[in-house]
């Protein structure tokens, strides 16, 4: 298929020192950054609660894998479609109304669990959570492919390796405050408090959205379901026509797949595995946090003046996958803590390298449509993988003094580290990338 070509990187200008943090330069970045980075602390307690409270209502690994797929289904169903809507409509409307929906949907569970806690009316059930995630998740569907484009708008091309690597620092960093926080905020109000804390959160980021100003933006004309469908077959063919588009959307998808589950068995690990409670998780979440956090600040200083970026990319693939192995086999907790550190560290060269190189490599009027793809393949398949590694961890059960789900997801992590040597040999030009 004859296409045109994608666009040239451009040079590194500035040293690398200014070029980390060029993105700081920018009001709206500043004020969007840290309204994002108060929400996604709020946001990561209420996960150290959400996690306990299924662990509380069900013991079954296939059922708190539901529980997962369920929130991340409308990603699977209609990320696409949120790609378009990013290109065709107001950005920052879309991500003020998709804010207030997570604010309600995090307030509703927070009040069935203290109306349950105080036996005013318990019907909770993990019912109720899942269909609460699913409000919630396709909030977040629409959100995500606005709030990646939004970015280049705020900053420019040149800058958008910086934003990008920043964005995941503060990201990393509430993975370690919110945790903590979470964790004794659990302790001290029940998980209750944890989801009110969250959707108090959300109005950060509103916050932030309401004072920021924009340039005027041209309408995209018409909007009508045949459009919006035409649109999306547009960008599925830009897609499609860029081998190396398509395979770093492949890498997303594997990890996610193969490698995100072990977020949603974190509390498994830490009951039935470690042997901790609900602060020994919130210490696991934090681990995590704390090597992401090192990672994305590396990161922004290579990123933003690297020549060897798909490099970084299949070596953090590969390292992460060997970190997955290595925590779903450890059974202390010092050394769990080390292997999610080194997971976070890898997980976030990932994300960071995927995401800057998809925005530098495709064109502003498909912009939109190519980061839903990017949303989809790593927020939108790790529910399916969650399916497939609990589902596994059920019909292997404990063998050789290992936890089913140990088994299971040491299996996947060495898969994903056997894809990324591959890769490595089998795809000179992705190796390549700059």
């Amino acid at each position: 298929m004859i296409t045109e070509p994608e666009e040239d990187l451009p040079a590194a200008t500035r040293s690398r020192r200014q070029a980390t943090f060029s993105a700081m330069l920018h009001r709206n970045y500043r004020v969007f950054w840290f309204g994002s980075f108060l929400s996604n602390i709020g946001t990561w307690m209420q996960a150290v609660a959400q996690g306990w409270l299924v662990r509380e209502l069900t013991a079954s690994t296939t059922v708190i894998g539901f529980v997962s797929f369920a929130g991340s289904f409308p990603l699977l169903a209609f990320s696409l479609f949120s790609g378009v809507y990013a290109d065709l409509f107001n950005r920052r409307k879309l991500l003020l109304w998709t804010q207030f929906v997570q604010l309600m949907c995090a307030a509703t569970l927070g009040v069935l669990v203290l109306m349950r806690d105080w036996q005013v009316w318990p019907v909770l059930s993990i019912w109720h959570i899942i269909a609460v995630s699913f409000a919630s998740g396709l909030a977040t569907t629409l959100a995500n492919p606005a709030y990646q484009a939004l970015t280049l708008d705020i900053v420019g091309r040149e800058d958008i390796p910086s934003a990008v690597a920043l964005n995941s620092a503060q990201f990393n960093l509430s993975r370690i405050i919110g945790p903590t926080t979470g964790g004794l905020l659990l302790a001290w109000t029940g998980i209750a408090g944890c989801y009110l804390f969250n959707s108090a959160s959300f109005l950060a980021v509103i916050a932030a959205l309401a004072v920021m100003q924009f340039p005027p933006r041209k309408a995209a004309g018409n909007r009508s379901g045949r459009e919006v469908m035409r649109q999306m077959i547009a960008g599925i063919r830009y897609v499609s026509g860029r081998p190396r588009v398509t395979t770093l959307l492949a890498i997303a998808a594997v990890t996610s797949i193969l490698g995100l589950p072990y977020l949603t068995f974190m509390p498994v690990f830490a009951r039935d595995v470690l042997g901790l409670d609900a602060r020994g998780l919130s210490y696991l979440w934090a681990g995590t946090g704390a090597g992401a956090l090192i990672s994305a600040l590396g990161m922004a200083f290579f990123l933003s003046s690297s020549r060897r970026r798909g490099r970084l990319l299949l070596i953090g693939t590969a390292l992460f996958g060997c970190s997955v192995t290595a925590f779903s086999l450890s059974k202390s907790f010092a050394l769990s803590f080390i292997c999610l550190m080194l997971v976070g560290g890898g997980m976030v060269s990932i994300t960071t390298s995927v995401n800057t190189l998809l925005q530098m490599l495709v064109r502003d009027r498909m912009r939109g449509r190519v980061m839903s793809m990017y949303g989809l393949s790593f927020l939108g398949f790790p529910p399916a993988g969650s399916l497939l590694v609990g589902s596994v961890a059920d019909l292997l059960g404990d063998r050789f003094g290992f936890h089913g789900i140990q088994l299971a997801l040491g299996l996947s992590g060495g898969l994903i580290a056997l894809i990324a040597i591959l890769v490595f040999f089998a795809a000179p030009r992705l190796r390549e990338l700059e």
